[in-house]
C-alpha cells in the first residue's frame, strides 16, 4: 500500500473511531460531566470518582473503555504516520527533529492511555487507592499534552505540506 493510501486509511479509521467514541460515549455527558469520560480520567479522589460513576450507566462506561482500547492504536498510527510525513517535508532540521520527537512521543501517549484505562478498570473493580486515581489523572494529562502538541505541529505544518515541500 502506498504512503498516501496508508494515510487515507489511517485518517478514515481515526474519523470513524472518533465518531464511534463520541456517539457511544454521548450518554456519559451530563450536567455533572459535560466532557464525559474525560472527567473520570481526571478524577483524583475516590469520592469524585464514585460520584462520576454513580451518574452513569456502568455498562456504557465499560463499553466506552473497551472501545477506547481499540481507538488507542488507531490514533497512535495516524499521528505517527502524519508526523513522519510532515516532519520530512520541512526544510529546517530543527522542525524536522521536533516532528520526529513528537512522533516518538506518540508511543508514550499510547502507553499512558493504556495505563490510564487500566487504572480506571482497577478503580471500577472496587480496588480504591489514591495513588491509582492520581496516576490515572497524571497519565491522562500527559497523554492529552502529547496529543495537543501533535495537533499543533500538524496544523502549523499544513502550509509546509503545500507551499514549502523539500526538494529531493
Amino acid at each position: 500500500m502506498k504512503l498516501n493510501q496508508k494515510w487515507i486509511v489511517s485518517f478514515a479509521l481515526l474519523l470513524g473511531f472518533s465518531y464511534l467514541m463520541q456517539w457511544q460515549g454521548s450518554v456519559l455527558k451530563n450536567s455533572f460531566t459535560p466532557l464525559g469520560i474525560v472527567h473520570l480520567e481526571f478524577a483524583q479522589t475516590d469520592d469524585l470518582f464514585q460520584k462520576i460513576v454513580a451518574s452513569w450507566d456502568i455498562q456504557t462506561l465499560r463499553w466506552n473503555i473497551a472501545i477506547d482500547f481499540l481507538y488507542i492504536p488507531v490514533y497512535t498510527y495516524f499521528f505517527q504516520l502524519t508526523l513522519s510525513i510532515f516532519a520530512h517535508r520541512h526544510r529546517s532540521k530543527l522542525v524536522q527533529q521536533i516532528g520526529l520527537l513528537l512522533k516518538n512521543a506518540t508511543l508514550l501517549a499510547f502507553f499512558c492511555d493504556m495505563a490510564e484505562n487500566t487504572g480506571m478498570i482497577i478503580s471500577l473493580a472496587d480496588m480504591h487507592s489514591s495513588i491509582i486515581y492520581i496516576l490515572t489523572s497524571w497519565l491522562a494529562g500527559l497523554k492529552f499534552a502529547i496529543i495537543g502538541f501533535n495537533l499543533i505541529y500538524i496544523l502549523v505544518s499544513i502550509p509546509a505540506l503545500f507551499f514549502r515541500t523539500k526538494q529531493h
